[in-house]
């Protein structure tokens, strides 16, 4: 027994160490447990009180604000009544005490109508100078129109050929000018001054006296001579074929047709000493001397000169 007890006591002190650092482990081990379990209450505690404190304090200053904006919309509530109160009174204590409504309602009145009466009396005004600025530009317009049909006279139609203002190709729209065709306006102008005209130079006016004859050329049988003689030849063989209407290069109706010209029908025989149309002079030429409408070589004046001076 004794030699037992020895070996175990033998055996516990070599595994003494062994022990102690297993026990010293298992102690921090079994500490550090609590230790950590202790810290974890204390945080669940410190967060729970935290918490609580938190809320009690988000709720005082919830119900600050709502008790300053309950404060604030009673204010507003409060200041609009007020003034709807001022306004009310102070209209009542103008319209009663300071001003008329029925006398600024009748000068109000007053005001408009007069406004009314200026702006017609301004309008009629306006129109009056607008339609005399209007007369004025018209009456301009046709005294233009009058100096420019007196200077443009020339361009009026014949009763052999058309103007151009009395065109073919304006069948149905002429120019005109205020209303009144062209032409009309040219043979309108120049009819007073052509009266005038005959009237300065009626003593002065002599018949026009005949052509004379075409003589022929004499000359030797050159070879130029020849040439025109055939080029006359030609000339002549082409009078022949004049037909008895005459060419409308316009393709439509003649706005003034030509009755025909006193050629259509003439033979034409011979050379060129014997060019004279075999009709009865007696029928177309009169016995009445030949007086010209307008001075020679111009119609019209120059501006500066007087009338009837060449």
């Amino acid at each position: 027994m004794a030699e037992l007890f020895y070996e175990k006591t033998l055996l516990a002190e070599s595994l003494r160490e062994q022990e102690t650092h297993s026990a010293v482990r298992i102690e921090s081990v079994h500490r550090g447990r609590k230790v950590r379990l202790t810290i974890a209450s204390d945080s669940r505690d410190a967060l729970f009180i935290e918490r609580c404190t938190r809320g009690h304090l988000g709720r005082q200053r919830a119900r600050r604000l709502r008790i300053e904006r309950d404060t604030r919309w009673q204010l507003a509530l409060f200041n609009s009544m007020a003034t709807t109160v001022q306004k009310r009174f102070r209209a009542y204590h103008t319209r009663k005490y300071r001003h008329n409504f029925y006398a600024r309602k009748a000068y109000v009145a007053s005001v408009v109508q007069r406004g009314e009466a200026v702006r017609y009396e301004l309008q009629r005004n306006m129109d009056e100078q607008v339609r005399d600025r209007l007369e004025q530009q018209e009456t301009q317009a046709r005294e233009r129109v009058n100096t420019l049909s007196m200077r443009l006279h020339h361009l009026r139609s014949t009763a052999t050929c058309t103007g151009i203002y009395n065109s073919a190709y304006h069948v149905g729209h002429h120019p005109t000018a205020f209303g009144v065709p062209v032409e009309e306006h040219l043979r309108t102008a120049i009819r007073p001054v052509i009266k005038r005209e005959l009237a300065v130079r009626s003593k002065s006016l002599r018949p026009v006296q005949s052509l004379p004859p075409i003589k022929p050329q004499k000359t030797e049988m050159s070879y130029d001579y020849v040439k025109q003689e055939e080029r006359q030849e030609k000339w002549i063989a082409k009078t022949k074929r004049i037909a008895g209407q005459d060419f409308n290069p316009n393709g439509g109706q003649r706005a003034n047709p030509f009755p025909g010209s006193i050629n259509i029908g003439t033979d034409y025989t011979g050379g060129p000493e014997t060019l004279e149309r075999k009709v009865e002079k007696n029928k177309w030429v009169t016995d009445e001397p030949f007086y010209t409408a307008v001075p020679l070589n111009r119609i019209v004046s120059s501006a500066g000169s007087q009338r009837g001076e060449l």
